[in-house]
């Protein structure tokens, strides 16, 4: 059951959200400056602005406007049995110091640069100043100081990058490039020269002892850090195989029930409880709405209900599974469970009580208490990841 935990809100979707941003700004930025555009054009823009501004002014008032009320019943459901039953699930991976090194390459070290007299080269980090010019005249939006850019990531047109490779720090460089056939109309095909200026280049530190106490100042060597990167691995690895048992213990629960029905009230209360929460979660993680996300790819709400519609509909029958355990066996969200939980879910209680409402707060600690129990009373087996996945490929053609 994935939405026990804290979820990692869209981030595919939100990193394409940001780079449509960035294009469009950037496009903003190039564009024409002509004076003499006519009235028509003008007027035509401010038609589609506005009707844009509208659109997004109704959509933002319409998520403001949902108000999340759980309904008295979640459905129909005649509970099985839920001790003892047969669970299988995948056993925590082994994380290694190998693992925790190739952590440590990819997500830290790339952050910790030192700055180095070798030439520019592919996977270096530099810092430049430029300036592009079409037949010696500069062009907008071609000027730039102080930009950093990893050589080889594919950031700028074809051409650019390359001409950077081999220059050393405080070297200036006439390069050549073609702007793509695809680009904007006021530079599509255009031949250009950019100044560049190589202002310094960076390579990643290399982890030794002096570093790994930086980054954590109770390691005092390189083995230390690993050793502690390893552990923390292993915790997240350790928290991820629990949920996965939880999850396939409710659903092993689900399986032996005569009758599961979710009502049509539940499953839009979980959507309207979906919607002020990923609403909540845009806003105190990148500083956006959920409007600007939904705007962006011209959906409206109803649209968006849809593409969450199947996901609530499994919640509802997982909380309906959940709250009837609960009842059986007395159990409620307390004060203490509620900090257990938060606990559990690497949260605190101020980031629970700032993303959900209390009617949802209260329900997934409670599932995540149900799911608990039904799993410390199964009976469990550990599969291998393809053990698993040729259990449920048979289970599928079943």
């Amino acid at each position: 059951m994935k939405r026990f935990m804290t979820p990692k809100l869209m981030s595919k979707g939100i990193r394409r959200l940001m780079v449509i941003m960035a294009a469009a700004a950037m496009l903003a930025a190039c564009g024409s400056s002509d004076e003499d555009a006519s009235s028509e054009a003008e007027t035509g823009a401010q038609t589609e602005t506005g009707a844009a501004d509208a659109a997004y002014s109704e959509l933002q008032a319409e998520i403001d406007a949902v108000d999340p009320k759980r309904p008295e019943s979640l459905g129909e459901i005649e509970l099985g049995e839920y001790k003892g039953i047969a669970v299988d699930t995948q056993a925590a991976a082994e994380i290694t110091d190998d693992d925790a090194l190739l952590f440590i390459e990819e997500n830290v070290l790339p952050y910790y640069l030192e700055e180095t007299d070798e030439p520019a080269a592919e996977g270096l980090t530099v810092n430049i100043d430029f300036v592009g010019k079409m037949d010696g005249e500069e062009f907008s939006g071609g000027s730039a100081e102080g930009q950093t850019l990893v050589l080889g990531m594919g950031g700028y047109i074809d051409g650019f990058e390359d001409g950077i490779i081999g220059m050393t720090a405080g070297e200036t460089k006439d390069v050549e490039v073609t702007f793509p056939e695809d680009y904007t109309e006021e530079l599509a095909g255009k031949d250009a020269v950019f100044t560049i200026t190589l202002n310094s280049v960076q390579k990643e530190r290399v982890l030794d002892d002096k570093l790994a106490n930086e980054l954590n100042n109770e390691c005092s060597t390189r083995d230390e850090y690993i050793e502690f990167v390893r552990s923390e691995l292993q915790a997240q690895e350790d928290l991820s195989a629990e949920f996965v048992l939880y999850d396939n213990a409710v659903n092993a629960v689900i399986d032996g029930c005569a009758v599961l029905e979710p009502s049509e009230e539940a499953v839009n209360w979980r959507m309207d409880e979906m919607i002020v929460s990923d609403d909540n979660m845009l806003r105190n993680t990148y500083g956006i709405g959920l409007a600007d996300y939904i705007s962006v790819y011209g959906f409206t709400l109803d649209d968006y209900k849809e593409s969450i519609r199947e996901t609530c509909e499994s919640q509802v029958r997982q909380y309906l599974v959940t709250e009837a355990v609960c009842d059986a066996e007395g159990l409620d969200a307390t004060e203490e469970e509620l900090e257990n939980w938060a606990e559990a879910n690497n949260v605190d209680m101020a980031t629970v009580n700032e993303t959900y409402d209390e009617d949802e707060i209260n329900i997934r600690c409670r599932a995540w208490l149900a799911a608990k129990l039904i799993a410390e009373n199964a009976d469990v087996s550990y599969l291998t990841g393809e053990e698993l996945a040729a259990e449920t490929e048979t289970a599928a053609a079943e």
